[in-house]
């Protein structure tokens, strides 16, 4: 049995192809989770690529080897190779996509027998790894779905919904969905489209703010690499740069603040819109807007730090009404209160967890000033209502424990059936 509660602890098998390496950007998410399971007697083989998402990059210890293993946080990483140039072209990343199904499925065939498969979609065709696991081990998996395809992909204009690709997602992801045991969702708002999938026991868990208290002389030595002045307000975008995420909504907005306003403007991050938001920031311009590279988690702490308040964008499109990035769990957890343009669960977080919404450049443009011009004594409060909403609704402990419940229901399920 488990130390906690009564609930017997196994071994799980996750693939999840964009688990970062050590230090690298990207979402941390599944490896805190799995932390905490291994923590309560759970053995965790995960497997990914090296190759980080946002910058195409594969760090230096892990180049020119097919195949990898380290224990991260008491969780057995089994790395597998994944060709390049994910961002260069559409057909570059299919490749990705294609040979890290396959070098997923081999790989964890040679791994022990799990008790449960969790496979973590999107990239879609990851997903077929699923069955084909469970039925050469003879146990239950679980689909993860943290973004809803191929209805994402006609939102930000990969695919055409009357087109032979669509028609074969959409098929593909109805018929793994239906397959799952059970399908797992970081938001509430997703729930009703794999539904729509398929889905018949569908939980729902979301990421999980880690707190970052406050640290002065970590925020003063941040602030000042960023040439940041003492009554400087600094709005931080952190995250990916994709079409998806609209920051020429921010970049407008940017334009619109008076030049009085001491608001600072710094976007880290990395994607396959970067190159074309770094090309519309006129040199004179660069003032007010700061765009950095993809930063490592601990720059990623600094930049929190030094930052007033979090910035959250995405195109405008009912698929995104009920998303939850880790980028807002980011800002709860370092006391930050949050600005988002996009309607629906971002919109309710950020308004009722001390923050505000908006819905275009120019009402973007009046909130910064707003900010800006608050106090820093209500910017903290504020900061400190962000942070305690946060520890409320995404906790880390009440997500793990509704973690190792699902897991152990598929696992009886099973055994019953």
């Amino acid at each position: 049995m488990s130390d906690h509660g009564t609930l017997e602890a196994g071994r799980l098998l996750c693939v999840y192809q964009h688990a970062p390496t050590p230090g690298a950007p990207g979402i941390y998410r599944h490896r805190r989770y799995f932390a905490e399971l291994a923590r309560r007697g759970w053995r965790i083989d995960l497997v990914s690529t090296p190759r980080n998402y946002m910058t195409g990059e594969v760090p230096a210890p892990y180049r020119r080897r097919p195949a990898m293993h380290e224990v991260i946080d008491a969780v057995d990483h089994h790395w597998v190779w994944t060709p390049g140039g994910i961002h260069r072209s559409r057909g570059r990343r299919i490749a990705n996509y294609a040979e890290f199904a396959t070098a997923a499925a081999l790989r964890g065939l040679t791994l022990r027998r799990p008790d449960v498969v969790l496979v973590s979609s999107p990239p879609l065709p990851v997903a077929l790894v699923g069955p084909f696991l469970a039925r050469r081990f003879r146990c239950p998996w679980v689909l993860e779905v943290r973004d809803i395809w191929p209805e994402s992909a006609v939102s930000v204009g990969w695919l055409r919904r009357d087109g032979l690709a669509y028609s074969a997602l959409e098929h593909l992801a109805h018929a793994v969905t239906r397959n799952a045991d059970a399908v797992l969702v970081p938001t509430p708002g997703l729930e009703p489209f794999v539904r729509a999938h398929g889905a018949h026991d569908v939980v729902t868990l979301t990421g999980a703010v880690m707190p970052r208290p406050p640290d002065a002389a970590r925020r003063a030595s941040a602030r000042k690499r960023l040439a940041v002045r003492d009554d400087d307000c600094v709005f931080l975008y952190l995250g990916a740069i994709g079409v998806a995420n609209g920051l020429d909504v921010l970049i407008d907005a940017a334009r619109l603040v008076p030049p009085t306003v001491r608001a600072r403007i710094v976007i880290a991050g990395d994607g396959s819109a970067r190159q074309a938001i770094e090309a519309s920031i006129a040199p004179d311009e660069l003032e007010r807007v700061t765009l950095l590279p993809p930063t490592g988690r601990d720059e990623v702490d600094d930049l929190l730090a030094a930052a007033d308040v979090g910035l959250h964008l995405l195109r405008p499109d009912p698929v995104f009404e009920s998303a939850l990035p880790s980028k807002v769990l980011d800002y709860l957890g370092a006391h930050l209160p949050f600005v988002t343009t996009t309607e629906g669960l971002p919109s309710r977080i950020a308004t009722e967890s001390g923050g505000s919404a908006v819905t275009s450049a120019a009402e973007l443009a009046r909130e910064i000033e707003r900010w800006a011009e608050a106090t820093p004594d209500e910017r903290r409060r504020r900061g400190e209502e962000a942070f305690g909403y946060g520890l409320q609704h995404f906790g880390l402990e009440a997500g793990v424990a509704r973690l190792e419940a699902l897991l152990a229901d598929v696992r009886s399920r099973r055994r019953d059936g």
